[in-house]
């Protein structure tokens, strides 16, 4: 029953994160508190590390998306190796930067948009490139 449950656990966080939008509880600065897990009669249960609830009251759902150039991308840990960044969404750009391999918590890159297969990151302050999507995963929000 365990081993069901872990099972689950981990394909709906696969689900969540492949789907590339989720909805987040943003304030009234526009800063991201955290992942809605569930509305409540005058809270939102949001979730970060743990969940908790925050007021309705000062705090608003929005969706949140790769299309829209929100959110963060990570490489997936199964990846080994480095990772290029290219100069566009093609194979056969330029590679103008890398994603490093490392057993340490993964780099996290602001995630500027989805062009079919690629995600549009910010790397090394303001630079700006291309990654595949098979190499890299898509989240609302860091947690890390």
């Amino acid at each position: 029953m365990k081993k069901l449950f872990l099972f689950a656990a981990a394909t709906l966080m696969s689900m969540a994160v492949s789907a590339q939008s989720m909805k987040m509880v943003v304030d009234s600065n526009g800063e991201v508190v955290g992942r809605l897990i569930k509305v409540n009669k005058n809270t939102y249960t949001v979730g970060v590390q743990d969940d908790y609830d925050v007021p309705k009251k000062g705090n608003h759902v929005e969706t949140f998306s790769a299309a829209k150039g929100q959110g963060i991308v990570y490489r997936k840990s199964e990846r080994k190796g480095n990772i290029n960044i290219r100069k566009s969404p093609d194979v056969k750009s330029a590679v103008v930067g890398k994603i490093p391999d490392t057993e340490d918590l993964p780099d996290v890159y602001d995630c500027l948009g989805k062009v079919k297969n690629w995600f549009k990151i910010r790397f090394d302050e303001n630079k700006v490139g291309y990654v595949r999507d098979d190499m890299v995963d898509w989240d609302g929000m860091c947690t890390f």
